[in-house]
């Protein structure tokens, strides 16, 4: 049901976890060149770094199931424990999503980094939106479950009424 308020957020979480397709998630800038890591990889590299597309398909992965899982839960709107398993769900990745950039990727670009700069290079590194995303989608969720357990509440004392 469009109309409520938990819907809103949902639909706020597919359309923000959208922009990930088309926003870059940091920058590295070594004075000349500029390239961007986006969740595809490394766009327009230094020609000593390189993260192939191979590389970030789990990112790839995850923000598909970060825009499809809240999109999927709008229309269950007649499902509503089914809809707060699923903004679970939608939590969890979002978190899996967060722990991989932080640990795992971050990891691997500080490497390269250090590699770089032993050959001269200077890289200075810039973020951006795109990192801030999963953040924001897990606030969303959270205000979408509290939502759909008021209608869960409200329904659940109508039928004490009856």
């Amino acid at each position: 049901m469009i109309q409520r308020r938990q819907t809103i957020f949902m639909l706020l979480s597919v359309i923000i976890t959208a922009l990930l397709f088309f926003m870059p998630l940091a920058s590295f800038n070594d004075g000349t060149t500029v390239m961007k890591f986006t969740i595809f990889g490394i766009q327009q590299p230094i020609e000593t770094i390189s993260l192939s597309t191979a590389y970030t398909w789990p990112l790839v992965v995850l923000t598909i199931l970060m825009t499809l899982a809240p999109l999927v839960t709008i229309f269950l709107y007649k499902k509503r424990e089914l809809q707060v398993r699923l903004c679970r769900l939608t939590m969890l990745v979002n978190i899996i999503f967060i722990g991989l950039i932080f640990l795992y990727y971050e990891a691997d670009i500080q490497k390269i980094i250090a590699t770089v700069e032993g050959d001269e290079y200077q890289l200075y590194v810039a973020y951006f939106f795109g990192m801030v995303i999963p953040l924001v989608n897990l606030i969303l969720e959270i205000l979408a479950i509290r939502g759909i357990k008021k209608d869960i509440d409200l329904l659940k004392s109508v039928d004490r009424l009856r």
